[in-house]
């Protein structure tokens, strides 16, 4: 890869082995303020920049696509395949200017300097798209972030009124178990009072029946004849008497006298 880059110009060696210093501003329109030296300089620089982006793999030459010179370029290149990357520069370049004839002869490819600044133009067109390209990334990167603040903000509020609502549904669950404890107990209750009632309904009918058969015993004590009524046996019908209205008698109560005897 030396020998080649030094076979087309020396300078172009100098320029990637000992670097030189590069105008540091930026000028939309060089022409005006880039004096003679200045251009040279620019120009040799993008040679052998090119130069050496041709002999690069993709993943190579997303690795330098960031570097300004062509010797951060080399010192890149060298840190990061040391001694085997001159060889591997060299075979690439070189298996892009082969055109294999048929005894298999190599023969080198000239480029103009016309043309060598074209393909710098165009890598460096697609240099800045990269860039372009990156920025909205990042845009759209750091606007997402912001949304995702946003969404954790919000799903931290919604987990607090989970929480919320999860304390609010247990003192609801415990309140729904005291009124269907209540709710039992009232139940059982009425049950209870309705057996009550029933056994009341029983004693009444029991106490009802009792009192009709004793209203009819002293209907029927009332209604017995005297032992000593005689009448209809030739005997004068019997006045005054007095007839059992109680069945039990109290001790103390006077005799039974017949008025027929006197």
């Amino acid at each position: 890869m030396s020998t080649f880059i030094q076979s087309l110009d020396y300078d172009l060696w100098d320029i990637i082995v000992f670097g030189q210093e590069l105008p540091k501003e930026y000028i939309s329109k060089p022409s005006i303020k880039y004096n003679e030296k200045e251009k040279e300089m620019l120009k040799l620089n993008a040679k052998a920049k090119h130069i050496i982006f041709c002999a690069l793999c993709s993943n190579e030459f997303d690795r330098i696509s960031s570097c300004e010179s062509a010797k951060e370029i080399w010192d890149m290149l060298e840190y990061f395949h040391e001694e085997k990357n001159v060889e591997g520069v060299t075979s690439c370049l070189m298996a892009m200017e082969e055109d294999r004839s048929e005894d298999e002869s190599e023969n080198e490819v000239n480029f103009t300097f016309d043309e060598l600044q074209n393909a710098y133009e165009n890598l460096f067109n697609e240099y800045e798209n990269v860039c372009l390209k990156n920025k909205s990334l990042k845009k759209n990167a750091i606007s997402m972030s912001k949304e995702l603040e946003i969404l954790k903000s919000e799903n931290s509020k919604h987990i607090n009124e989970i929480e919320s609502l999860k304390r609010k549904n247990s003192f609801y669950m415990n309140e729904i178990d005291i009124l269907n404890v209540s709710s039992k107990l009232s139940i059982d209750s009425m049950e209870e009072n309705e057996k009550l009632k029933n056994e009341i309904d029983a004693l009444k009918k029991s106490f009802s029946t009792f009192s009709n058969s004793s209203a009819k015993l002293d209907n029927l004590l009332g209604l017995q004849r005297c032992v000593f009524d005689k009448v209809g046996l030739g005997y004068e019908e019997m006045k005054n008497v007095k007839h059992f209205k109680k069945k039990i008698v109290k001790k103390n109560e006077p005799k039974i006298v017949c008025n027929y005897c006197g």
